[in-house]
């Protein structure tokens, strides 16, 4: 049964030099996190194809949590339940609210930062979360013997059905967010995105106003395998525009982001898919019509 099977070898670098030596001699080897995604699979182990494995979790500077006075920055290997311990005061109210919808207690100890926003397969929640709150990543790319090492946007990690662009010798090693907080937040999610991908919705949703005056909007709608949807032209209709929004407001913002899902996706979209996208838009804009009412 077992014929041709081969074993992977297991790489634990210590050091981040170290880590740039081994993607560089293994270039098609499997980078491993907290390895929750890959262990899910049916099919990930024994294959006849099995990648040797390089492991980060003995990396030090990608387990590392630093606080500036202007960014918090997490390292790329900081599992789901480090990140809440770090608390409310520093977290993003919206980030705080995705780690703890995710997954159980025992599996968020084991799932990382780096994985959750670097598996090929699928989007999950995390990704989206970090773009409507405007995050950046670092990638390191191993040339050789020497990295090149630079800052993007989180958006530009993924085209719009989500497709992961990282090269095989780029590597996420920290993800940075600065510490304006958004006055509103929203995070819904509905169906699970490693059980029935092909039905589930998600949606990440931050508002920054003064005085009842929007001067940022931004959200982001994921469905797991097809779609990574962040409507720019919403963030700049919705600019500057007075809360609470009326009913004609709400209307052209769930026309305009169905209409974007709709240009967005050449297959035939799940019905109960976009009925969630649908709802969870028009719910998300009633909350903060709730909430800015409910500050006169």
């Amino acid at each position: 049964m077992y014929e041709g099977i081969r074993s992977p070898a297991v790489h634990m670098p210590k050091t981040m030099n170290d880590l740039v030596s081994a993607s560089t001699r293994f270039p098609n080897a499997t980078f491993w996190a907290g390895g929750t995604f890959i262990m899910s699979r049916h099919d990930y182990y024994p294959t006849r194809e099995s990648n040797d494995i390089i492991s980060l979790g003995e990396v030090p500077e990608l387990k590392r949590i630093n606080r500036t006075d202007r960014y918090l920055e997490i390292g790329s290997m900081v599992t789901f339940e480090q990140m809440l311990t770090v608390g409310k005061q520093v977290l993003p109210g919206l980030l705080q609210t995705t780690l703890e919808s995710t997954a159980t207690k025992i599996i968020r100890k084991q799932m990382t930062i780096g994985g959750a926003i670097c598996t090929p397969q699928a989007r999950l929640s995390l990704p989206g979360t970090l773009s409507a709150l405007q995050a950046e990543i670092e990638v390191k790319t191993c040339l050789g013997q020497k990295t090149e090492t630079r800052w993007i946007d989180i958006n530009r990690l993924y085209d719009r059905h989500g497709t992961l662009q990282l090269k095989k010798n780029d590597l996420v090693t920290r993800i940075r967010l600065g510490f304006e907080r958004e006055n509103f937040s929203s995070f819904i999610c509905a169906g699970n995105p490693m059980i029935n991908p092909e039905e589930t919705v998600m949606l990440s949703f931050a508002c920054f106003y003064n005085q009842a005056v929007i001067n940022r909007f931004r959200m982001c709608l994921t469905f797991p395998t097809t779609m990574f949807l962040i409507p720019h032209e919403i963030d700049m209709m919705m600019h500057g525009t007075m809360l609470p929004l009326s009913t004609q407001q709400i209307d052209r913002v769930v026309r305009s982001i169905m209409e974007g899902v709709f240009s967005s996706n050449e297959h035939e979209i799940p019905a109960i898919q976009l009925e969630r996208a649908r709802r969870f838009v028009e719910s998300a804009m009633h909350e903060l019509n709730a909430q800015s009412l409910s500050e006169r």
